[in-house]
């Protein structure tokens, strides 16, 4: 069982913790020192490379495939079969209106309860056989809200059985997956729709109607970074769940293991595999810390993103890694680059952050440069080179990270692949037509694209892209056999198809 704490306690408890985080940063009650401090030597949180070198994890792990795999398969689907029928059943007579307005009361919350029991169990079977339990967890009055660091995995659903269950806020598509829909449905979420403008404005207002109902209400579980990440760092919190102003419980999830089989990232191991390498281990390890709760003061309730800041610092603290200023943002725009197979792409994130401390988003230098160095036959610099052709400073800490950033095995940087990724964060936010202008000046011979070079322009633009369906438009386009095309014979066809519209939107 967790031990309930007494106000008394969490007061002095959330007070000694901040009045050490506010010694450490001078007085300071935010943490920009601390960012300052650590954020030169934060890895990409987003990216989770593995290694597999161990014979003997390699020799267990088939093993296990063989024999332990498939009975601990059996059991977890016994067990979903068995959680989603409680679910239905408690679910039964009530309308999507009825979860967001009233908490399940009577029976209903029984039979929720024992559906999470299952649950938990399915956990058991799946490896989960030591979670720790630190510090004291506060009730749904002491602290209607969680907010849960570091997100590292699917597996951090685990939380929200453990706290009850526990209210998540969850993406409004997985209340259409048809067996886990119900499951999710149950713990009565709170559904985020990503598209839609007017999604976080109805969040927060919905947070905050329950953090401050009268109702008995599950408390809400949070995980403010709104990613996953590899725990290098904690990225930049949401400030949803700090918009109501009430007191919220600071949770730490870690995987105390040996080998990594949760961490599933942005660029990473895939879902499957790590399933696989879960369910073959002979143990995996979780341990959850309940920090004190944090209440805050007056000049937080009215700064959400200031109290988010200082729960993270507190958060960071207990963990023991640095605060970064990478954010969900960054990870979509990470994503984008990788969907238009921009080499490099775990790199735009931190292009765009070095290129705006260079003032190189000023007067985007790399526009200019385009006609001069598209032809070269041989595109690869080092730093002195790199350095001229941008007029950055070699001695410039600034340089020097982009050049890292962008330098390859041979310890030089494809300067037309850089190019090409300041290109593409140069016109973010413009319609996708312009990209495609620059790369014809880029790829093309005074701004003539042959077949080859339009396949090299449109895998970069059109979505999945192959060799023939460039072929067949450039054929289409090609109607004089002219062997080659220039950006306005592309843009005056585009024009003219209604299913290209996309590229000349924001």
């Amino acid at each position: 069982m967790l031990t309930i704490m007494t106000s008394s306690e969490t007061e002095r408890l959330t007070k000694s913790i901040k009045d050490e985080i506010i010694e450490e940063h001078g007085g300071k009650k935010d943490h920009d020192d601390y960012l300052e401090e650590d954020s030169t030597e934060i890895k990409n949180p987003f990216v989770h490379k593995v290694e597999w070198n161990d014979p003997y994890d390699k020799i267990r792990t088939a093993i296990f495939t063989v024999f332990v795999l498939p009975i601990r398969t059996i059991c977890i689907v016994i067990l979903l079969t068995i959680s989603w029928i409680l679910a239905c059943i408690g679910l039964y007579g009530l309308s999507r209106e009825d979860l967001k307005t009233k908490p399940i009361k009577g029976w209903r919350r029984k039979i929720q309860i024992i559906a999470a029991s299952c649950m938990r169990t399915l956990y058991w079977t799946g490896s989960f056989h030591y979670i720790r339990y630190k510090g004291v967890r506060a009730t749904p009055k002491q602290a209607p809200i969680v907010c849960a660091a570091p997100h590292t995995s699917f597996y951090d659903s685990i939380l929200a059985i453990i706290l009850g269950p526990s209210s998540v806020v969850a993406k409004s598509e997985t209340a259409d997956m048809s067996f886990f829909g119900k499951l999710i449905d149950y713990t009565q979420p709170i559904y985020v729709c990503r598209e839609d403008p007017d999604s976080r404005h109805n969040t927060i207002k919905e947070i905050n109607e329950r953090a401050n109902s009268k109702e008995d209400w599950s408390q809400i579980l949070i995980f403010p970074e709104g990613t996953c990440t590899n725990r290098t760092s904690l990225i930049q919190f949401k400030p949803g769940a700090f918009y109501p102003g009430v007191p919220v419980q600071p949770v730490c999830v870690r995987y105390p293991n040996k080998t990594d089989t949760v961490t599933w990232t942005w660029d990473g191991p895939d879902v499957i595999t790590l399933l696989w390498r879960t369910l073959t281990q002979m143990h995996t390890y979780c341990e959850i810390e309940f920090l004190p709760v944090y209440t805050p003061n007056e000049e937080e309730k009215k700064d959400a993103r200031l109290f988010a800041r200082n729960v993270q610092a507190v958060m960071a603290k207990s963990l023991g890694v640095p605060i970064s200023d990478y954010s969900f943002e960054d990870c979509r725009l990470m994503n984008s680059a990788k969907i238009m197979k921009i080499p490099n792409c775990a790199a735009a994130a931190d292009t765009l952050k070095l290129r705006k401390k260079l003032g190189m988003d000023q007067d985007n230098i790399e526009e200019t440069l385009i006609d001069k160095f598209s032809g070269e036959k041989v595109s690869k610099v080092g730093l002195a080179e790199f350095a001229s052709r941008l007029q950055l400073d070699t001695k410039d800490e600034n340089t020097i990270k982009l050049f890292k950033l962008h330098r390859s095995s041979d310890k030089q940087v494809d300067f037309r692949d850089y190019l090409l990724c300041a290109l593409f964060i140069i016109t973010l936010e413009k319609p996708k037509i312009q990209l495609v202008e620059l790369l014809f000046k880029l790829y093309g011979k005074s701004g003539e694209a042959s077949q080859d070079i339009f396949y090299e322009i449109m895998k970069h633009v059109l979505k999945k892209c192959s060799k023939d369906k460039a072929e067949h438009i450039f054929q289409q386009i090609d109607k004089s056999k002219n062997g080659f095309l220039t950006f306005d014979d592309f843009h005056s066809f585009t024009r003219l198809n209604p299913e290209y519209t996309y590229l000349f939107e924001k």
